[in-house]
């Protein structure tokens, strides 16, 4: 003390718990606040060792009632607290009902609570307590009994709890009893209830009116959400109900095409403001008559976006609308009326309209106008409606289609139904098309369908035969001695007129004699059709028909064929045997890339021609025959004479030669033949092969 650390005697007094020393030291040095500091930390230490009272009781008898009742209350000890105010400080009484309050409050028990809040002067609380709780049956008491000017207040709460439940009945009820009806106009606001917040405004608050209408009308609601376009039209109607037509037009117009699916939704929205500028706001009419015709050409409402232009006398959008909605008598007769300088364009959409969706038969009625119709069918590849029409109202255009039409079809590799296209149509004679021709009879004469030869022989017989001929087809004879360019035709019109005769034999197996011929004569067309093929087809029809040296002839030269073929580089054929025929030597044709007959035949074939050339009754050689003027023996199927260069007919049945002594004529057509190959087949076939018109055998 003596060196002024009076703090540090008092510190040592209260470690020591001698309190009464700590206390004098504190007083005398420090003063009221120093003593007063040691009998709190004196009552603390009391409360440690014999509770709250004993530490409340402490701070009493030194004169510190207040510090000791809220050091009672601090530790719960209310009745203690009680009692000390009631004694020395009523006026803490409030406070301590309110402190125990909150206490019961934490402890959930919310009676006992209410009660001290009103003890405490306090009922706001107990009715905020009751809020917090959502007892508004409590709150309402409580209000009700003790604080009246806070009944709306409750009734406000409870209703904005409804609001939250989507009760909003019940909520609108209360927030009206409450004198709050704004409240419900923002609670049905925030639903987006535009039609129930309108009416609450009109009957309650209708200075709010036009700032609901105005929240929606600019996407009131949740912020940054979209508006749906139900709620644009709530919007809009609210503007109707208000009479504020200008805004409620905007609106209309506001929906745009990518606000619904549904086009004759869009059409009624945008209609409104149509309806509601004529009768209410008629110098935006012409504005909004345009805007909505362009939103109704967007959905393609082209009809009624024309009646709309017609109403504002845009006369020339209106045919364009009409045009493209294909409402071609309206387009039409306003034209005519409105717009004559639109007539022509009217009939020429209309016509390509028919021609894009393929109405040949509306165009023509229509229109008459078959080239366009024509021009149809073949852009979209109709070629049987083409082909038809041509034949019956435009014959001068047949060739072309037929033609076009035929190239497509030998290109994708189908010379069948080209060549029964030309067939049925009748190809065209012009040497431009010869190219097609070819190609077509190439490919059906090297193939395996059995009507591909009958088809190339009527083709190619058509072509042949002179324009404006009557009757009967005109003879192999008399196609020998044409000079147009149509005569390049005559070896494969030969050729498949024996392919197509030797099918006939074979369909019927009959006369395989005939068939060997027949196969033999092929031999001198060789070059119309794969070679080894006709090589081998004489060999093995020679072998049917027992001609055993002819077939030993045509297979042998077959075998040289087929190794040419597989070895192109060492191919060596003797053409020593062939020299005096008429029939090409290889060494002037194309050979085949590939074999047409496969190589377990060619081995068979070789071991045939192996075993003939080791028996001394078979001999290598071709039959010959004498030749009608010079007398020389030579090949028997040649119809030239090597030795004088004579020309014989071809047999019609055969494809041999016509002797003189056997020579026999086609009553109708004149086509010659030998007679006892012609009286076999026609005593089969009862008709002529060349002309096809019935015969009778001839002896």
């Amino acid at each position: 003390v003596e060196a002024k650390m009076w703090t540090s005697a008092m510190s040592m007094y209260r470690q020591l718990e001698q309190w009464e020393d700590a206390k004098r030291v504190a007083k005398m040095h420090g003063g009221k606040q120093a003593f007063e500091k040691v009998v709190l930390a004196q009552a603390h230490a009391t409360f440690k060792e014999h509770g709250a009272e004993a530490g409340a009781q402490l701070l009493a008898k030194h004169g510190l009632i207040e510090i000791a009742i809220d050091y009672a209350v601090e530790h719960s000890n209310f009745q203690h607290a009680f009692e000390l105010a009631n004694l020395s400080a009523k006026h803490k009484l409030p406070d301590i009902h309110l402190k125990k309050a909150l206490a019961l409050e934490d402890d959930e028990q919310f009676k006992l609570a209410e009660e001290e809040f009103i003890q405490a002067k306090k009922p706001k609380e107990a009715i905020d307590m009751y809020v917090h709780q959502r007892d508004w049956v409590s709150a309402m008491r409580v209000a009700e009994a003790y604080e009246p000017q806070s009944v709306n207040d409750v009734m406000v709460h409870h209703a904005k709890d409804l609001v939250d439940q989507n009760n909003m009945q019940a909520a609108e009820n209360l927030f009206i009893q409450a004198g709050k009806p704004e409240l419900a106009v923002k609670a049905y606001s925030s639903k987006r209830n535009v039609p129930e917040a309108v009416r609450v405004c009109k009957k309650h608050c209708p200075h709010m009116l036009g700032d609901v209408v105005d929240s929606y009308g600019e996407g009131g609601g949740a912020p940054g959400a979209p508006q749906s376009l139900d709620e644009i039209l709530d919007a809009a109607k609210i503007y109707e109900e208000t009479g504020n037509y200008s805004r409620a037009i905007d609106t209309y117009l506001s929906v745009t095409e990518t606000a619904s699916a549904d086009p004759d939704r869009l059409e009624e929205v945008w209609e409104n403001s149509v309806r509601l500028s004529m009768k209410h706001a008629q110098e935006r009419y012409n504005e909004t008559v345009s805007i909505v015709a362009k939103r109704l050409k967007l959905i393609q409402r082209y009809e009624a976006a024309a009646e709309l232009y017609e109403s504002i006398d845009a006369a020339r959008e209106a045919v364009n609308c009409y045009i493209a909605g294909e409402v071609w008598d309206k387009a039409r007769m306003l034209a005519q009326q409105m717009a004559p300088d639109m007539v022509r364009l009217v009939e020429d959409r209309y016509k390509s309209e028919l021609v894009n969706k393929g109405a040949g038969d509306e165009l023509i009625r229509r229109t008459g106008d078959v080239d366009s119709a024509l021009d149809m069918y073949a852009r979209n590849g109709d070629w049987t409606k083409c082909l038809s029409l041509a034949e019956k109202q435009s014959p001068k255009m047949l060739p072309h289609y037929l033609v076009q039409y035929c190239k497509i079809l030998a290109n994708k590799g189908d010379n069948l139904e080209a060549c029964q296209m030309l067939v049925r149509y009748g190809p065209p004679p012009e040497p431009s098309n010869f190219q097609l021709y070819k190609v077509i009879h190439t490919d059906l004469l090297a193939g395996t369908d059995v009507s591909g030869a009958s088809l190339v022989r009527e083709m190619l017989l058509r072509v042949m035969t002179p324009p404006g001929a009557l009757g009967a087809p005109p003879t192999p004879a008399a196609l020998a001695e044409d000079r147009r360019p149509q005569a390049e035709f005559l070896k494969a019109l030969m050729a498949a007129h024996f392919q197509s005769l030797r099918q006939r034999l074979r369909e019927r197996n009959f006369a395989p004699e005939l068939v060997a011929k027949m196969s033999v004569s092929l031999c001198r067309y060789c070059a119309e059709f794969p070679v080894d093929l006709a090589f081998y087809d004489a060999g093995i029809d020679c072998k049917n028909a027992g001609m055993i040296n002819m077939s030993f002839f045509f297979l042998n030269r077959f075998l040289d064929i087929a190794d040419a073929i597989d070895d192109p580089e060492n191919a060596a054929i003797d053409n020593t045997d062939f020299m005096d025929t008429d029939i090409p030597s290889p060494y002037d044709l194309d050979l085949p890339e590939q074999n047409h007959i496969s190589s377990d035949k060619v081995e068979e074939i070789r071991d045939w021609v192996l075993g003939w050339s080791m028996d001394q009754s078979v001999q290598q050689k071709m039959d010959t025959r004498q030749c009608d003027k010079c007398g020389s023996h030579i090949y028997g199927g040649a119809v030239v004479c090597v030795r004088c260069g004579t020309t014989s007919d071809p047999c019609a049945v055969t494809g041999f030669p016509v002797v003189k002594r056997n020579r026999v004529e086609c009553t109708v057509c004149r086509v010659a033949a030998n007679r006892d190959d012609w009286n076999m087949w026609v005593q089969h076939f009862k008709e002529c092969p060349w002309c096809s018109s019935p015969q009778n055998p001839n002896y």
